[in-house]
């Protein structure tokens, strides 16, 4: 099935095309490679400039994994296996189980309890890479909203570009000084539809999948440390409860 975001771009830019259609204007008219070239090259050169290689790369990465349906991971039932093995073989059975688990956060804060760390250490260990983790899951989607800044401005210096070259020649006629105006809006029509049909959609969505991360991680973290203390099922439920509600 696809993607909830996908779908939105493809509907917006659709709609932008019928729209061109039923004005009656010619679809020819709205390509123009030099502008498409400015553009992309302009954002990409200065969000590159305003962040490091690694971090937009990241942001790349990490859009294809938030475009992509993740199967949802079921955090009481895997917190209900944990407590039931605790409760039978004790807190030390669950190093095994730690090392078959494909969730590094996770596996991090069993084998905390494993090594006998006390609560407030555990605590302060999970908290802090925790922060670290959505502070970096944050940091793409900020990277993609910087791009959606710099689109429609790169757009405006094309049309300003593409004005200074009409004033050269007017004495072209009056048919070409139209259309080399109407060639001069086309970047700014192309910076402010990829700033708000696409980027600014993208960074919406990872801050979306941040926040989907964050609250996991919080349950985990509640549901670590009442494993630890010992307390029942229901109430290591209650506690994982309000962050696996979104």
């Amino acid at each position: 099935m696809i993607h909830s975001t996908l779908l939105g771009i493809l509907a917006a830019v659709l709609s932008v095309f019928v729209a061109i259609l039923i004005e009656g204007a010619s679809l020819r008219s709205f390509f123009h490679l030099p502008a498409m070239l400015l553009i992309v090259g302009g954002t990409l050169g200065a969000t590159f400039a305003s962040y490091s290689i690694s971090q937009v790369t990241k942001a790349v990465r990490d859009t294809r994994f938030a475009l992509t349906r993740k199967k949802e991971r079921d955090l009481k039932l895997v917190f209900f296996r944990f407590w039931e093995k605790a409760r039978k073989d004790g807190l030390l059975s669950l190093e095994d189980e730690a090392k078959k688990l494909d969730n590094p956060f996770l596996q991090k804060g069993i084998q905390l309890i494993v090594d006998g760390s006390d609560p407030r250490t555990i605590e302060e260990i999970l908290w802090e890479a925790h922060e670290e983790e959505e502070k970096n899951d944050l940091k793409s989607a900020k990277v993609f909203e910087t791009a959606a800044g710099f689109s429609p401005t790169v757009g405006i210096i094309g049309t300003v570009l593409g004005l200074v070259t009409v004033l050269e020649n007017l004495d072209g006629g009056t048919k070409v000084l139209g259309q080399g105006i109407a060639t001069a809006f086309i970047a700014t029509f192309y910076g402010i539809s990829f700033a708000n049909l696409i980027l600014l959609p993208i960074s919406n969505q990872l801050k979306v999948v941040a926040k989907r991360e964050s609250n996991e991680r919080q349950a985990i973290m509640r549901g670590i440390l009442s494993l630890q203390s010992g307390e029942n099922r229901r109430i290591l439920a209650e506690r994982i409860d309000p962050f696996v509600k979104y």
